[in-house]
């Protein structure tokens, strides 16, 4: 469904609940970026300015109709508006009676909220959160960006923000009743999205396991949607947690090609690996062809490790060359450095550099 916002008065005293940001930020020409990844950035990392299109909207968003009452100017208001945003979302998706948990501050703009059902097979109270949704702080408002059911789904494919066409290759770990997990395509529209296609994987039954499958889905209308994964629970309760995505939709354009990617520090020869001391800047310079918007991320090391992905910064212009300034911090770092080049055509990605700082 369309990313939800809910209005909410920006105020200096909201600026309180934004604790533990450390002193890692993200530098860089330009920071648009319409949303944060699939899991929100951790506080060591600041958000960037979202692009908007002309009439104001975050790229990638179609927000409903504001339907929250207006918050109090105070901070505790940021955290009702946050909240009634995140349950909305997951009504829609078809949790019902869904109840908001917890909040947590993420970022400058960003937040992520736990959430359950009310209660669950037989009338049963249930106070666990089984889904963490995370949104992002716009002037309108707060937007959904993705949703994470908590130990029960992660996905590795497809990657926040990427294009991507019919048939749509899903994968990562999962563990449902009898193993099934349900896989929904969704693109926007005003009122209750439109579905596109639905389709199942099987992954584990009572702990996490892989899955993988092909979902097909219609020709889309609109530039933006969502891939929505949730588990069967063998009852008609509605669905206890939910994994959602944000996509967009590829057209008949020429889809991107990476030419080359340059790093300062360089990668050493032999394992491609570079190695970070002390606090510092790792730059990044990617050539590529019909692009319209390059993302970073660090992915952790080891098994499963997209889902976790910390996005490092966004460039969405390309006139004077695709590049990343990441501010690192002084902490310990394992992992590699996964480009999403996105353009009309589609999405290409480039993860063959290590990143270790001891």
């Amino acid at each position: 469904m369309r990313s939800i916002r809910f209005p909410l008065l920006v105020v200096a005293s909201l600026l309180a609940v934004v604790i533990g940001v450390a002193a890692a930020f993200v530098s860089g020409r330009d920071k648009g970026e319409p949303a944060q990844p699939a899991t929100a950035a951790t506080p060591t990392t600041s958000a960037a300015t979202p692009t908007t299109s002309a009439a104001g909207q975050p790229v990638g968003t179609t927000p409903k109709t504001n339907t929250a009452p207006e918050p109090n100017d105070s901070p505790k208001s940021g955290n009702r508006a946050a909240s009634a945003a995140a349950v909305a979302f997951m009504r829609e998706l078809g949790m019902r009676d869904a109840v908001a948990a917890s909040f947590r501050s993420t970022g400058d703009a960003t937040a992520e909220v736990g959430i359950h059902p009310r209660a669950g097979e037989g009338g049963r109270p249930l106070d666990k959160v089984t889904t963490l949704v995370q949104l992002r702080r716009y002037t309108g408002g707060w937007v959904v960006t993705g949703a994470k059911a908590t130990n029960a789904i992660e996905v590795d494919e497809p990657l926040a923000f990427a294009r991507v066409r019919s048939p749509l290759t899903v994968s990562g770990l999962s563990s449902a009743y009898e193993g099934t997990v349900h896989v929904t395509v969704t693109e926007d529209r005003r009122g209750a999205d439109r579905v596109l296609g639905k389709g199942f994987v099987n992954g584990g039954a009572t702990e996490l396991a892989p899955f993988r499958g092909p979902i097909s889905f219609q020709r889309p209308s609109a530039d933006a949607g969502w891939v929505v994964f949730s588990g069967d629970t063998g009852a008609d309760t509605g669905i206890m947690s939910a994994t959602a995505v944000r996509i967009r939709f590829s057209t008949a354009a020429a889809a991107p090609r990476i030419v080359g990617v340059r790093t300062t520090p360089a990668p050493s020869a032999s394992a491609n690996l570079v190695t970070l001391t002390g606090s510092g800047t790792f730059r990044v310079r990617v050539e590529a062809t019909d692009a319209q918007e390059i993302r970073f991320l660090l992915v952790p090391s080891g098994t499963g490790g997209r889902p976790h992905a910390k996005l490092l910064g966004v460039d969405t212009q390309g006139s004077d060359g695709w590049s990343l300034a990441w501010r690192y911090p002084n902490q310990a770092t394992h992992g590699h450095l996964l480009i999403q080049v996105n353009g009309r055509g589609g999405t290409v990605e480039h993860d063959g550099i290590a990143v270790l700082h001891t």
